[in-house]
């Protein structure tokens, strides 16, 4: 009897060792495929990050701005489109010593073709404060100052600066000066006819500007 039982034992004590360490394998083998599983879903989801920043990062596109009025290099300038006004009139050489500095709103964010116009101080004192250019804030901005032409794009010959005067067809330096001078003189205009009582304005001159004009 002894004489089977030794070898009896000793084959189970080897059968459930080996049980045992196939049982670890198998244990160390499924918990191998779980980590295996999992590596390509983060990937993924860390290469789309990546995308992301790449697209953010690329995001800044420049933009063109013109600059003009009371600065020391009017022009046009090409910015980063994060820009603000304060960043164009630096480009453009700083203001002009006759520019009133205190007007523009400097720290107003800027858009790609827009225009940005600094008004000198007598230019804003003859005006009585209401300078009135286009705004080159983006939509649903603040304006950086009024809106010198009504709706119908027509100038407003009572509050327009003497560089929008100049855009006027036949209006030049000495003519925007006089109708400036006039109007500080003798007050606003009551009708646009009344432009004619400015010296050198003539029905020929009155003809080219009557329907560009306006007196509101």
């Amino acid at each position: 009897m002894h004489k089977y039982l030794i070898p009896i034992l000793l084959l189970i004590t080897l059968t459930g060792c080996t049980a045992s360490e196939g049982a670890s394998e198998l244990v160390l083998t499924e918990s191998a495929m779980e980590n295996a599983s999992s590596d390509p879903v983060d990937q993924s989801e860390y290469e789309s990050d990546m995308g992301s920043a790449v697209i953010e990062a690329s995001e800044p596109e420049d933009i063109i701005v013109y600059v003009c009025g009371a600065v020391n290099d009017p022009g046009v300038y090409t910015l980063s489109s994060n820009s603000r006004a304060d960043d164009a009139v630096t480009t453009a050489g700083g203001f002009s010593e006759e520019a009133d500095i205190n007007y523009v709103n400097l720290a107003a964010p800027i858009s790609d073709g827009s225009k940005l116009f600094i008004p000198t101080k007598e230019e804003v004192q003859s005006s009585g404060g209401s300078i009135k250019e286009p705004s080159i804030g983006e939509g649903g901005q603040d304006d950086l100052y009024p809106n010198s032409s009504s709706n119908d794009g027509l100038i407003n010959i009572n509050t327009a600066s003497k560089e929008e005067l100049k855009t006027l067809p036949g209006v030049g330096d000495v003519t925007a000066d006089k109708i400036i001078d006039y109007r500080q003189k003798n007050g606003e205009f009551k009708s646009i006819e009344d432009i004619k009582k400015v010296s050198g304005i003539k029905d020929k001159l009155f003809s080219k500007i009557k329907e560009k004009i306006t007196t509101s």
